[in-house]
């Protein structure tokens, strides 16, 4: 969901499968002679270094693998042409997809089943299994390469924090004290103590993250069956209904979306909301936070929590791919993504050129590997690290432990859209009926499940 995410996933994928193709490619024969391949992921020239720290990928894998031909793609992810590209035969061989369009494109098998070219000692073998797991079918064939995670977490204002005398190191780890927290920065400092995006399906990814927390998901896990009327996501409206109604902590604009939620925050006008992990970029390169003031806290749990929602970025392979292009496609993955885990030069090469170009190192992320070899990459990049990440302790503490919930398999960003109503409804009407509300989009979100 963050900045384009609003735009990009606000529709779901509803476009007829291709054929299904086996084995790890679009087609099983072999080439003989060079490979050449086509990766996405290529920065614009607006980040110089990066471009000269991906163009320098290029060199040395080529140097490293003469038989392979790598070409650039500045393609980024857009839902409104993805489909109509992959049904073309247009996409590059690697392309980077969100999380939640992993489901989907595996049911459909409109992606490479990449299975038969990750070695027996591939590096993929060693990524976070709950993130991983993103990638699988039922039968744990892998059909991507995840490059990047993230989890939902609580964002909170430390420089509200000390003003209103709570400790900016000891976030709230339940929602009664993020209640409470709220109120106590409200009285102190006149800034509005929580909010919550509830537009463009970011109210709906909210509630589903809270309920998550509170003990339930929103639909069965193979999708088949709406659960939204549920009592985990009835304790999140009630908390919604108290903070709005009886404290008057959750402002009074309700019709807000990612880029209003994030500027008000990074502006210093909320003191806490949830939000993606990853989203420090956003808040603070981008829209200018101060990094000592960003805070980021685990999802608080309630008593039968399940963990917090999670997403990321994909690597998947073209499903035209030949098994030499899709093991092509691997190394290249492996090269690229991994290998600054593995290798204390590259590591401080690729963080030298993200810092020479302004962007964070070491800002928070879930690991997409084991914590031991997290850890030693951060020591080989220490000098570079320009993130404050002693302020996140909490989060990372929990980044290993705090199970990593998946989306809704299906219909996703439908059935957010109809929960941005129930969110909007509760905040907007005191006397709102929540189980009514929850009854009718019940009903709503098995209707466009039955339809799909």
């Amino acid at each position: 969901m963050k900045s384009t995410r609003t735009r990009l996933l606000a529709l779901a994928l509803a476009v007829a499968a291709l054929a299904s193709v086996p084995g790890c490619g679009g087609s099983n024969s072999e080439s003989s002679g060079p490979v050449s391949i086509t990766v996405a992921g290529m920065p614009t020239n607006r980040h110089p270094e990066e471009l000269n720290n991906f163009n320098r990928n290029i060199s040395d894998f080529t140097k490293a693998n003469p038989d392979i031909k790598v070409v650039g793609d500045e393609a980024t992810f857009d839902v409104r042409t993805f489909q109509a590209l992959l049904a073309g035969g247009k996409l590059p061989t690697v392309s980077l997809v969100p999380f939640t369009e992993m489901r989907g494109l595996i049911d459909r098998k409109q992606i490479a089943d990449i299975t038969g070219a990750i070695g027996a000692n591939s590096v993929v073998s060693r990524i976070n299994p709950s993130i991983l797991k993103v990638t699988k079918d039922a039968s744990d064939h892998i059909y991507g390469v995840p490059i990047q995670a993230y989890s939902m977490g609580l964002f909170y204002n430390r420089d509200l924090f000390k003003k209103a005398g709570l400790d900016p190191d000891k976030p709230p780890t339940t929602w009664d004290e993020v209640r409470t927290a709220a109120k106590t920065i409200q009285a102190a400092t006149g800034v509005q103590g929580f909010a919550s995006m509830t537009k463009d399906n970011t109210g709906g990814w909210v509630l589903t993250a809270m309920s998550y927390a509170n003990g339930s998901t929103i639909a069965s896990a193979d999708g088949k069956h709406a659960t939204v009327d549920n009592n985990a996501t009835r304790s999140v409206l009630e908390f919604y209904r108290s903070l709005r109604w009886e404290d008057n902590t959750f402002g009074s604009n309700f019709l807000t979306g990612y880029n209003d939620t994030t500027k008000a925050f990074a502006g210093g006008k909320i003191g806490m909301f949830v939000q993606g992990a990853d989203a420090y970029k956003v808040v603070v390169s981008n829209m200018g936070m101060k990094p000592d003031d960003f805070g980021l806290a685990p999802l608080p749990q309630g008593a039968q929590g399940l963990g917090t929602l999670g997403g990321g970025t994909v690597a998947i392979v073209n499903p035209r791919a030949s098994a030499a292009e899709t093991r092509a496609a691997i190394k290249w993955l492996e090269f690229v993504y991994f290998r600054k885990y593995d290798s204390e030069a590259e590591a401080v090469t690729d963080a030298k050129a993200k810092a020479a170009d302004k962007q964070p190192v070491g800002d928070p992320a879930l690991p997409l590997l084991d914590q031991a070899t997290t850890d030693r990459y951060l020591g080989w990049v220490k000098d570079y690290v320009n993130v404050p990440r002693q302020n996140y302790a909490a989060y990372f503490a929990t980044a290993q432990t705090l199970a990593l919930v998946p989306e809704p398999p299906v219909k996703a960003q439908e059935t957010y859209g109809t929960l941005d109503t129930v969110v909007q409804a509760v905040l907007t009407r005191q006397g709102a009926d929540i189980d009514a509300l929850l009854k009718d989009a019940q009903r709503k979100v098995q209707a466009i499940i039955d339809a799909g």
